[in-house]
């Protein structure tokens, strides 16, 4: 048999190497949305963790904690609340009981993969949502100390985002119950 010389390919030989082409994408696409979820769930996780965290340091060690969410710089840190003063300070002295760091997230980074894109901690009496909360010293009800006027939570949420993805971090308003929607 003679090789053909100058000769280019079929129009079948085209078709079926696209085809094969367009197989291979097909099966390749789902699999981004899965790592894109993956990345989701796991930065989700750890934002609920952080606010359970705060939620049980309040109740355990019997002094106010809460976590802070800066949408603007991508984080979320977890503090403790010195109510002895007046107005009260906050420390930033909390630490990750898993990775011994404090306890700092960073979103759009590494693990945590995802971006905040909405705060929403309403308190009674606020007009305007808050970007922080706090959990009660023994009780863990979440509020607000508005310079000694304590301010229940009515409404609040944090909402993560990656691609068109969302995940929603709901904090139930009396119990201080951490839900994942």
């Amino acid at each position: 048999m003679r090789a053909r010389q100058g000769q280019g390919y079929s129009l079948i030989e085209m078709l079926i190497v696209v085809g094969l082409l367009a197989l291979i994408a097909a099966a390749a696409a789902p699999t981004f949305q899965k790592t894109d979820d993956a990345a989701l769930d796991r930065a989700a996780t750890e934002v609920a963790r952080a606010l359970r965290f705060a939620h049980s340091e309040a109740i355990r060690t019997g002094l106010p904690h809460g976590v802070i969410a800066d949408q603007p710089n991508q984080w979320l840190k977890v503090y403790r609340l010195d109510d002895t003063v007046n107005p009260p300070v906050v420390h930033y002295d909390v630490y990750d009981p898993q990775t011994k760091q404090l306890y700092d997230l960073r979103f759009n980074a590494g693990l945590l993969d995802a971006a905040i894109t909405q705060v929403y901690f309403k308190f009674q009496g606020f007009f305007n949502p808050q970007s922080y909360l706090g959990f009660s010293a023994g009780t863990g009800v979440p509020k607000f100390n508005d310079s000694g006027t304590i301010r229940m939570l009515e409404n609040g949420y944090i909402r993560l985002g990656q691609n068109e993805l969302s995940a929603t971090i709901r904090i139930s308003p009396m119990t201080g119950r951490v839900t994942i929607q």
